[in-house]
């Protein structure tokens, strides 16, 4: 299956009837698939690049391939909702880690060894500043 042109089918979707959901996860009718996606501007914002950016590696470092990516189509908000198409079927870890990356990406969360007063080096949490990359059990 092509998942990039999986990808595009979603973020155009997304984009032209489900506006008002700023970011989600779903299940894909595959077994152990799963997209992520957001209306958050991909191609104007580059917090929200960052977002994806986060949810690539985050994905990687668990072990979970990324199968398809893509942006919408349209002729004056192309690029403005983007979807991710992962090989996984745990939509509460990929709720989590949208989660994680949304406000990573913004600025909001502090390194975890930072908001916890750790000295550089006293976990592995305060040199990456990402909470709960493992892979769920």
């Amino acid at each position: 299956m092509n998942y990039n042109a999986r990808a595009k089918r979603i973020s155009n979707y997304i984009q032209s009837r489900r506006l008002e959901t700023h970011r989600g996860v779903m299940a894909l009718p595959e077994p152990g698939v799963s997209a992520l996606f957001g209306n958050d501007d991909y191609s104007g914002d580059a917090q929200t690049r960052e977002l994806v950016r986060r949810l690539f590696e985050v994905a990687h470092e668990a072990g979970y391939e990324v199968l398809g990516f893509a942006t919408n189509d349209g002729p004056t908000d192309a690029g403005c909702s983007w979807a991710v198409v992962l090989s996984t079927d745990q939509l509460d870890w990929l709720k989590a880690r949208l989660h994680d990356a949304f406000f990573e990406s913004h600025g909001l969360y502090a390194p975890r060894g930072a908001a916890l007063g750790v000295a550089a080096g006293g976990d592995s949490y305060s040199q990456t500043g990402t909470f709960a990359k493992e892979k769920p059990r």
